[in-house]
């Protein structure tokens, strides 16, 4: 594949890293605490997003205020206890991420998670610093699906979004990406191929391995 883009824009959660088991365990752990029942993987109230709006999903009420805050980190704090010492990047993205650096294109980081969570999972992964720019929840006003993220991302990094490659791993953020008018390769941690077709993805791959050997062989092919 001819590779065209000026910048690589990086969902976190499932794209750079298969967390989704550990999320899902903590929010399990965060509903029997305050809801009084657990949450099994897939729940619908797990979708909207972002911390805070999971929590008021879970709790079937607007919270607000320092009770807000609380909530979203106690549910944070379950998340890094379950999580710690058990994540692992996905297969090639260290390599990935060196290809990018060496031809000059910036990576950057674009979650809906918070700050807290972003300097957990890089630290966890050891790769403190390897993305030029990162962006989470406390950024922007809106997260995905809105193509918030993608669009500000791509005002810092000064390229037009058609030039922006994302890489994201859900129907939510494959389609904010696409609203942003981004093009996007979709991990398939948690996707089928044909399911992330459908929310848009123009490519898929199962790994950064995958990605890098698409590139390597369609290039050879031109």
């Amino acid at each position: 594949m001819h590779f065209p883009f000026k910048a690589v824009l990086f969902d976190m959660d499932g794209t750079i890293t298969d967390s989704t088991a550990f999320h899902d365990a903590a929010w399990d752990a965060f509903a029997r605490a305050h809801a009084g029942g657990g949450l099994a993987p897939g729940d619908p109230r797990l979708v909207p997003g972002r911390t805070i709006d999971v929590v008021r999903a879970v709790l079937g009420r607007d919270v607000v205020g320092d009770e807000a805050q609380r909530l979203h980190d106690d549910k944070e704090r379950r998340f890094h206890a379950i999580a710690r010492g058990r994540m692992t990047a996905l297969p090639g993205l260290s390599r990935y991420l060196r290809w990018l650096s060496a031809r000059g294109i910036p990576a950057a980081l674009v979650t809906n998670a918070p700050r807290i969570n972003i300097d957990f999972t890089l630290a966890e992964l050891g790769l403190e610093g390897a993305f030029p720019l990162t962006l989470g929840a406390e950024d922007v006003e809106r997260g995905k699906p809105h193509p918030d993220p993608f669009i500000e991302a791509c005002l810092r990094l000064g390229v037009a979004a058609a030039d922006a490659l994302v890489h994201e791993d859900s129907r939510l953020g494959i389609r904010a990406g696409v609203a942003a008018g981004c093009p996007v390769a979709a991990m398939l941690t948690g996707l089928s191929a044909s399911d992330a077709a459908t929310a848009g993805a123009r490519w898929v791959a199962r790994d950064y391995d995958d990605w890098l050997a698409q590139i390597s062989r369609e290039t050879a092919e031109a």
